[in-house]
Order: C-alpha cells, then sequence, then structure tokens
C-alpha cells in the first residue's frame, strides 16, 4: 500500500507566523535580502498598506508547507506573489495557494490579476503562474528624469490648451481617455476588460490624487490626449501615471507636447524626479520618453490572468 499523505489546508496565516511565511515567499534570496525584504513587508503590514488577509499559507500536519501573498487594488484588479513550497517545491500545493487566491479576488470584486517579477524572479516563481491561466504578456520597462538637470526640456508648453480634471467635464475627459487605448501597444491585453469607473478609481488609488494634476489636452477645441500625473511621497518624487493619445491626432507632436507639459508640472512642485514604466513593445512611447531625457532603471516581467 502507498503511503497517505497528510491533508493541505488552505488558510489565511496567524498573526504570529507572518514573519515566518515572508520568510518563505522570499527563501529564493540571499539571507541579507531575504531579510530586509521580510522587514519591508512586515513594517508595510503595521503601516496598514499590505492587508494580513493577503498571506494565504498551506498547512500540513500542523506544519507550514507553502505561502502566497495577495491583495485587491482599486480598479477592479489584484496583486500576487508567486507561491513557495516547503521543504521542497510541490507543484499540487502551488497550484491550490494560486486557484484560491484568484476565487478570493474575484469574489473581492477583480477582474484582472498581475503579477510583476524581475526577469530573475520570473524564471524561478513564473511557472506556477503559467500553469494557472496567467500569460507572460510582455515586460515592462521603468524610467525616471531628474529633474535637477537638463533645462531644455522645461519650456513652458504652450502648443495645446490644458483643462484639469477638477475643471472639465468628466463624461469628455472619460471618453477621450476610452480613446487613447485604441490600437495601443501598452498592455492591450487588459482593453475592454473593465469599466471607465474602475479604470478611473484605479487611477486615483496610485501615489497622492490630485484631480488638479490631471488633465485633458486640445488642440483647436478638439481633444487630443490626457496626462494624468501624481505624488509618491515615499519615494519624494512624482509618477507619470499615463499619457494617452487617440488615433485620429498622432502622429502630431501632442504625445511629446504632453511629456513636456509632464516635466513642467512635476519640476514646478519641485519633485526632485519624475518616473514612469513603459510596455517594451510600444517603442514609439519609448522612443519619445528617451527623446526628452528620461533613462531606465529597472525592468519588470507582466504575468496576467483575467478572472472570469
Amino acid at each position: 500500500m502507498s503511503e497517505r499523505r497528510p491533508a493541505v489546508v488552505m488558510e489565511p496565516a496567524r498573526r504570529e507566523e507572518m514573519a515566518a511565511a515572508f520568510r518563505l515567499l522570499f527563501q529564493h534570496l540571499a539571507e541579507n535580502d531575504r531579510e530586509t525584504r521580510v522587514a519591508n513587508a512586515l513594517k508595510m503590514l503595521r503601516d496598514k498598506e499590505l492587508d494580513p488577509a493577503g498571506m494565504l499559507v498551506a498547512r500540513a500536519e500542523r506544519e507550514l508547507r507553502g505561502a502566497l501573498f495577495y491583495q485587491p487594488v482599486a480598479g477592479a484588479s489584484g496583486l500576487i506573489w508567486p507561491p513557495q513550497t516547503q521543504p521542497a517545491p510541490m507543484a499540487e500545493v502551488e497550484d491550490q495557494l494560486v486557484n484560491h487566491a484568484c476565487r478570493r479576488l474575484a469574489e473581492q470584486g477583480a477582474k484582472l490579476v498581475q503579477s510583476l517579477l524581475s526577469p530573475e524572479e520570473s524564471s524561478l516563481l513564473g511557472a506556477s503562474l503559467e500553469r494557472n491561466g496567467f500569460s507572460h504578456i510582455t515586460q515592462l520597462r521603468y524610467l525616471r528624469h531628474d529633474l535637477q538637470f537638463s533645462p531644455r526640456f522645461f519650456q513652458s508648453p504652450d502648443a495645446l490648451s490644458y483643462q484639469t480634471y477638477a475643471s472639465c467635464v468628466a463624461e469628455q475627459f472619460h471618453q477621450t481617455l476610452l480613446r487613447t487605448y485604441e490600437a495601443t501597444l501598452d498592455c492591450p491585453e487588459v482593453n475592454d476588460v473593465r469599466k471607465i469607473e474602475e479604470i478611473i478609481a484605479g487611477h486615483k488609488s496610485q501615489g497622492r490624487y490630485n484631480p488638479e494634476s490631471w488633465w485633458l489636452a486640445s488642440h483647436q477645441d478638439q481633444p487630443v490626449g490626457v496626462l494624468l500625473l501624481a505624488e509618491v511621497p515615499d519615494l519624494k518624487s512624482w509618477d507619470l501615471l499615463y499619457l494617452g493619445v487617440p488615433p485620429e491626432a498622432r502622429g502630431k507632436g501632442f504625445g511629446r507636447e504632453l511629456a513636456r507639459k509632464a516635466l513642467w508640472e512635476a519640476r514646478a512642485s519641485e519633485a526632485p524626479q519624475l518616473t514612469l514604466s513603459v510596455d517594451t513593445r510600444n517603442q514609439p512611447a519609448l522612443n519619445l520618453y528617451e527623446s526628452v531625457g528620461f533613462e531606465p532603471y529597472d525592468q519588470r516581467k507582466v504575468f496576467l490572468r483575467i478572472l472570469k
């Protein structure tokens, strides 16, 4: 007779085992890096930036066998950190953890789930996601601009007229934003998954929302783009959340004017840097940002699962 395997139970982690669960999640890292990540995660729990209910563990005979962290985010979305198991990789337990987390996120209103991993981490941790409905869709490149230099990029942009989100007709802003998604090269896989209200809520949740830092751009009284900026106090910087131009307005220099507007406004706020992320498939956007002085500093692979 074959040896009976102990039953595995999926449940939220207990408060006293949070540190152990995070150590399991980060077991692939060198000790110093692992302890730094654990300390940061525990601080984020204390600061209520992370919800402890998102730490899901697998237990067999009272022993911790696996862990995964997930979190719902505004905009009908969710984030997931891939599972790890001990004392050895256990695909069955990994699969149970991933699917349990996705069910919980769907119950909480998420329509899509993402995992953003470094290239090194994706080779170690991506398999459990791809076995369970996630696709590696692209890579994000993170860019930043040092706002203390390159004065030639900070001339006041005057080719377009602007209305803030606080002062414009919201419906016009929303419809222009949706038009910018048409034939987009930035993560087109998520198009038509969420309602405009959910998209707006997602943008509002990033950084410190201020409707005076969102703009509807027009040329000759016709909307030609949107620009969304947000202060990120923890990083002492500003972030370019989104810049988009609808199809009929592309190729006319409006994207460059919006990028110059972003630099002008961020520098006027005395932010030391402006950051953004862009899909590496979007070569026109990469060319644009690099032409106005942005430089790469990091990258992440994007794993995406659309929840039915």
